[in-house]
């Protein structure tokens, strides 16, 4: 297994591989590209190795052959080939064994949303997925390039899904690539409509509603069905091919 270099396919799950690629091509469809900075890795089962893309490209150019694999030592840091602010993914993998991926991206709406200062609030039905699932981290660290920033960072996120950092970006988690992306696509059209909706005044969300929090859980745990995220995923990723 050859560190920093395109994954050996007889080693890692190729399916694996394939995710990453389509994760990032759901991403950048979703207007998340972020240049030379944004991430998104996926833990090679409970391993200390993760997946992630070549230091350098943008979203929409990673292919096979971008996907770079690396231990938790992030050795290739030092060679320009990973991005030395993979560390703070590393210190969130270690801190929640239950996270396989972890996306982290700088999309335009979901910076606006936390420059207002205001919290982020379900306001259409696919959103309620991340249903008391979304935290927020006010502070800024400067350029995230260790450890420390990311054992804050799964010290606020907790068990949620997603950490909404203010003046930055997204990082979205998830047990599966397919989890993890999902939820980024979900938290930033939310995003959008929040700050649509917050031209007009208040915003008025499903809490609002004085709804029973048993169909507030029911609509969360339906969301969160495997199937349902499989098909979720499926036609973001049809999509994404267009």
């Amino acid at each position: 297994m050859e560190l920093g270099t395109r994954t050996d396919k007889t080693t890692i799950q190729r399916t694996l591989v394939e995710d990453v690629v389509s994760g990032f091509a759901i991403l950048t469809a979703d207007g998340q590209d972020s240049g030379i900075a944004g991430h998104l890795t996926a833990r090679v089962e409970e391993s200390e190795y993760l997946l992630s893309h070549r230091y350098g490209l943008a979203f929409s150019e990673v292919t096979e052959d971008a996907v770079c694999l690396t231990d938790f030592s992030l050795k290739e840091v030092k060679n320009g080939i990973v991005s030395p602010s993979l560390a703070f993914h590393v210190a969130m993998y270690r801190a929640r064994p239950d996270i396989g991926a972890i996306v982290h991206s700088h999309p335009e709406k979901v910076i606006a949303l936390s420059a207002t200062g205001a919290r982020f609030e379900p306001v259409f039905q696919s959103a309620l997925m991340l249903w008391n699932d979304v935290n927020h981290y006010d502070s800024y660290d400067g350029i995230v390039e260790g450890e420390k920033e990311g054992e804050n960072f799964a010290q606020t996120i907790g068990n949620a899904k997603i950490l909404l950092l203010k003046n930055h970006g997204v990082i979205a988690v998830g047990k599966s690539v397919r989890h993890a992306v999902c939820a980024s696509v979900v938290f930033h059209q939310n995003c959008r409509i929040q700050l649509d909706a917050m031209k007009t005044g208040k915003v008025s969300g499903f809490e609002n509603e004085k709804l029973k929090a048993d169909a507030l859980r029911s609509a969360y745990e339906f969301l969160n069905r495997e199937s349902v995220i499989e098909m979720r995923w499926r036609q973001l990723a049809k999509g994404a091919r267009h």
